[in-house]
C-alpha cells in the first residue's frame, strides 16, 4: 500500500490537475485510512522539494494556505512536522507542485487533466482508450489517461498490469509510463506489469517492436517479439529473457500461473486475484521458490489446497474475508 501511495502522491504532485481532480484527490488524502502511510509519502516530496531552490513568496503563500485551512503551527521545509500534516494535504501539495513545475512530463502540452480508471480486486475489466487503443487491466490497477490525446505523444500512466493493443498513429508515439520505467509503441501488442508492490517492472512484447526506457530514461532496450524486459526497481539492473508468453497472458484468461515466486509473492497475488487479505508472520515462511498453475476460475480454497500440499509446512484457514497462514512446525 506504501508504494502505492506515494507514486499517486508523486503523479499528482507533478501535474497541474484541474480544481475538480485536486479537489478529489485532496479528499482522498485528508481520509484518515492509511494515514501513517500518506504522511510519510507526503514527508518525502517535502523533503524532495527541499532540495531544490524555494521560489519566490513561496513562504508567504505557504503560511496563507495554512490559514485558509485553518492550521495552527507553521510548517516550513526541512523542519520535523506532526502525524497529522497529512491533514494540511494543500500546503504540501501547493509547496510540491510549485518547485517542481519543471518536471511536467515531457513539457510536451498533454492534457493536464486525467481520467482515472481503476479496476477492482478479484476483477479484471477492458477499456478503449479515445484514440482506439484496446487495453485490458488486471485486477488492483489503476490507468490515467486524458479525454483527448491532443499532444505530440499518447501517454497514460500505470499502475498497476495491463495489457495493451496500440492503434497505430506514426506521428503520435503512445507511451505507457509507470514509475521509472517508460514504454514506447507506434503499433503493437504487449504487456506491462508494474505494480507498486512488486521489485520488478517487466514489459513483454507479444506483436511488433517498443523502446522500453528505464534508469530515469537514460537507457533503453528495443524489445523483439515475444522478448520480455525486467527492471529492478532497487538495483537498477535489467535482464532480457524470453518467457512463455502463455503464462504471461494467464491473467488475461482468469487463470493463475506462479513460477519460480516466493510464498509472500504468491499470497501478494492472491490478494489481488481474491479480495481476502492474508495474515502471516513472514519468518514462517520458507525461503524456497515455487511454481503452480491454475486453471480459470479456481477459488482460493482449491488454490490454498494445492499451495499447502506441495509446501508443507503450513496450514491455512479462511475465515470471513481473511486467510490465515499457520506454520506447522
Amino acid at each position: 500500500m506504501k508504494n502505492y501511495i506515494q507514486q499517486i502522491i508523486d503523479l499528482f504532485s507533478r501535474n497541474d490537475y484541474s480544481a475538480n481532480t485536486q479537489k478529489k484527490v485532496r479528499q482522498w488524502l485528508a481520509d484518515e485510512e492509511h494515514a501513517e502511510e500518506k504522511n510519510e509519502a507526503l514527508g518525502m516530496l517535502w523533503n524532495r522539494a527541499g532540495e531544490e531552490k524555494a521560489p519566490r513568496n513561496m513562504q508567504q503563500s505557504v503560511q496563507r494556505m495554512q490559514r485558509n485551512i485553518g492550521m495552527r503551527e507553521a510548517v516550513t521545509p526541512g523542519r520535523n512536522y506532526q502525524l497529522r500534516i497529512w491533514q494540511a494535504v494543500a500546503v504540501l501539495l501547493l509547496a510540491v507542485s510549485t518547485v517542481s513545475v519543471y518536471l511536467i512530463l515531457e513539457h510536451d502540452n498533454e492534457p493536464k487533466d486525467l481520467i482515472e480508471y481503476y479496476t477492482p480486486t478479484a476483477e479484471v475489466r477492458e477499456l478503449t482508450l479515445p484514440d482506439g487503443t484496446r487495453v485490458m487491466l488486471n485486477s488492483k490497477t489503476t490507468l490515467l489517461y486524458p479525454e483527448q490525446f491532443n499532444g505530440k505523444t499518447r501517454s497514460v500512466y500505470l499502475i498497476g498490469e495491463a495489457n495493451f493493443q496500440v492503434q497505430p498513429d506514426k506521428e503520435h508515439p503512445f507511451i505507457v509510463k509507470a514509475n521509472d520505467f517508460q514504454i514506447t509503441a507506434l503499433g503493437t501488442e504487449f504487456n506491462v506489469n508494474a505494480y507498486p508492490e512488486n521489485d520488478e517492472l517487466i514489459a513483454t512484447l507479444l506483436e511488433g517492436s517498443v523502446k522500453v526506457e528505464f534508469n530515469n530514461l537514460a537507457t533503453h532496450v528495443i524489445l523483439k517479439p515475444n522478448e520480455q524486459l525486467a527492471y529492478n526497481k532497487h538495483t537498477q539492473k535489467h535482464s532480457l529473457e524470453l518467457p512463455q508468453v502463455d503464462y504471461v497472458t494467464a491473467w488475461q484468461r482468469g487463470e493463475l500461473v506462479f513460477s519460480n515466486m516466493h510464498l509472500e509473492d504468491i499470497f501478494t497475488s492472491l490478494e489481488r486475484k481474491f479480495p481476502y487479505t492474508f495474515v502471516y508472520s513472514l519468518h514462517s515462511l520458507k525461503d524456497n521458490t515455487y511454481s503452480f498453475r491454475f486453471r480459470q476460475q479456481a477459488s482460493l480454497e482449491e488454490v490454498m489446497k494445492i499451495v499447502s500440499q506441495v509446501v508443507g509446512d503450513f496450514s491455512y484457514v479462511i475465515k470471513g474475508n481473511k486467510c490465515y497462514i499457520n506454520n506447522n512446525k
